[in-house]
């Protein structure tokens, strides 16, 4: 019996800071099929790029959802406004949402000191949304979203839609709140940063600890991204499979999933 699917997931950044030519850095585009409402999941070096590879359209975007600012999530979040602004032959209609932690007002204004007060003053407008641990309805789907464990403020996010579920975790290391997040989640887009061998991180996922922690909360399929090099250079598939019984994949630039 085929199953309903009510999301696909086009990956446009599964890197890190360290850029490589295969990984852009981190960037998911979420799409809704029943509403056809398209959203990114961060914006880092590249999201632009990857968008037109991937056949799809940044004029369609209807919300951003950012996990943190670290500069290799939220990179491509001026030139993706400017091009928004300054397009020929296209006016944005509609405002724009872009949820993220506490402290994305503060982050948001000084963006705005750098970039210049456009930045504030587009046509369409730009709503800045901060949410912390708080679930609520936006187009059709529940989203949720916990404060996770990073060297800022971190969200971990949950849509949910029928039957279907995604959970994005951002950059985190192990943590309980990404346990209640991720519990029995139909896909859990995890960042898996390094090998096995790397212990005794806090704020990052290795292959063995995103592995426990999908076991734990009964994960469905485990989509694991946000690789560093050296990720390169092992099977964190296979390390991961030691922890973690169910499906896992390797994200790639430009792969497509149905949730």
């Amino acid at each position: 019996m085929m199953v309903e699917t009510q999301f696909e997931l086009v990956v446009l950044g599964s890197g890190t800071c360290a850029a490589t030519l295969e990984r852009s850095m981190a960037s998911y585009l979420l799409k809704i099929k029943e509403t056809n409402r398209r959203v990114l999941l961060d914006i880092g070096a590249g999201s632009l790029r990857r968008l037109l590879e991937a056949g799809e359209d940044y004029r369609d975007l209807d919300a951003i959802f950012i996990s943190h600012w670290h500069t290799d999530h939220v990179a491509d979040l001026v030139p993706f406004l400017w091009a928004t602004v300054n397009t020929p032959g296209y006016q944005r209609r509609g405002v724009l949402p872009i949820f993220g932690p506490c402290g994305l007002n503060n982050w948001f204004s000084n963006l705005a000191v750098a970039h210049g007060q456009w930045l504030n003053e587009t046509d369409f407008g730009v709503e800045i949304i901060e949410k912390q641990d708080e679930s609520w309805e936006w187009e059709g789907i529940t989203v949720s979203t916990l404060a996770l464990q990073h060297s800022v403020p971190v969200n971990g996010y949950s849509f949910k839609k029928g039957k279907s579920s995604l959970v994005y975790t951002g950059d985190t290391g192990p943590c309980e709140s990404l346990l209640t997040l991720a519990k029995s989640a139909d896909l859990l887009l995890a960042e898996c940063s390094f090998p096995a061998a790397r212990k005794g991180i806090d704020y990052h996922l290795t292959s063995e600890t995103v592995g426990e922690l999908a076991q734990v909360a009964n994960v469905k399929k485990l989509l694991l991204t946000h690789m560093y090099p050296e990720c390169e250079l092992v099977n964190i598939q296979d390390e991961c499979a030691k922890k973690f019984n169910g499906m896992i994949e390797l994200a790639q630039d430009l792969k497509r999933l149905n949730i």
